[in-house]
């Protein structure tokens, strides 16, 4: 039971998270306003982002190191498509 208990509180902490993040993507791309587009796509691509951090994480603990590894390279380029979008909406 003591293994099943971490295990358990990460699934929900994973699953609260990424149906928050779904939440603010519907939010921002289903309004009035067709400029906050940008914003729902850019969370989007959040979301897949953390879905493939904590993919890895959980590859981690399998023992899944390709799987871990594309799912770590999968993770940077999110966070590369991230940051263009920002320093885009600064500049």
């Amino acid at each position: 039971m003591k293994k099943e208990a971490p295990s358990k509180k990460w699934n929900t902490f994973r699953t609260i998270t990424l149906v928050i993040i779904l939440f603010i993507y519907i939010r921002y791309l289903f309004d009035e306003d067709p400029t906050n587009d940008r914003i729902g796509w850019s969370v989007m691509i959040l979301f897949w982002t953390f879905k493939g951090l904590f993919d890895a994480i959980e590859d981690k603990n399998k023992g899944n190191k390709k799987s871990m590894v594309a799912n770590i390279v999968f993770v940077m380029a999110g966070c590369g498509v991230l940051l263009w979008q920002g320093i885009q909406v600064i500049f």
